[in-house]
């Protein structure tokens, strides 16, 4: 058991730094905090986390290999994931420019009503990425040993999960606190845009990914 815990504390901040890179979760997190309350905020960080969860677990099971070998179908996934995010950042700079300009005593984000849309919209940013099951498996195969025992496996999901809560339920609370929310409503067109525009260029980056793969 002692010579597998350097394996996993390995693999935690593996992750833990890769979830702190700026990315489309970290965008829609922020964004949801900021424009409407941390409860909505927390709403999408569990969407997040339960499809993180899912692409671990998939992983484990050998998915993201199966994604590489089927190749044109892993880039169309990829295009499909592309599209939303592309989607998603065009409707938040639509909700920009069509915003008053003076300040709202309230933000009022087109983009959530209810924390169940707030969950919906972290599931979906996070599995528009098929190529987090691509992540895992390259890290997975360097980081996990090849006899590790069940509760290796368990281990590692249970830490993906509670650091992926830890870290963007802090981003969330972060931007759901009223100083962050009084400069939502201050420059809330540029903000909406600037996450729009960040929304774009993540969509670009992963349909241009899709495309060097097709050739």
């Amino acid at each position: 058991m002692t010579s597998l815990l350097p394996a996993l504390f390995a693999l935690a901040v593996i992750h833990l730094l890769a979830a702190m890179v700026p990315g489309p979760n970290m965008v829609v997190t922020a964004h949801v905090a900021a424009s409407r309350s941390a409860r909505e905020g927390l709403a999408c960080v569990a969407g997040v986390v339960v499809t993180t969860l899912v692409w671990v677990c998939l992983t484990l099971a050998g998915v993201g290999i199966i994604l590489q070998e089927l190749g044109h179908f892993y880039m169309a996934l990829k295009f499909v994931g592309a599209l939303y995010l592309l989607w998603l950042g065009g409707r938040m700079i639509w909700a920009a420019v069509r915003q008053p300009v003076a300040p709202a005593p309230v933000p009022q984000s087109p983009m959530l009503r209810l924390p169940r849309s707030a969950f919906r919209l972290g599931v979906l940013t996070n599995v528009s990425n098929p190529k987090s099951a691509v992540f895992w498996t390259s890290v997975f195969v360097v980081a996990v040993p090849p006899d590790a025992p069940a509760w290796f496996y368990g281990a590692v999901i249970a830490v993906i999960g509670v650091q992926t809560a830890l870290w963007y339920g802090l981003v969330a609370l972060a931007f759901a606190a009223p100083p962050a929310q009084a400069a939502y409503r201050r420059f809330g067109r540029f903000v909406e845009g600037l996450a729009g525009a960040a929304m774009v260029v993540f969509g670009l980056k992963l349909a241009a990914d899709a495309e060097a793969g097709t050739h």
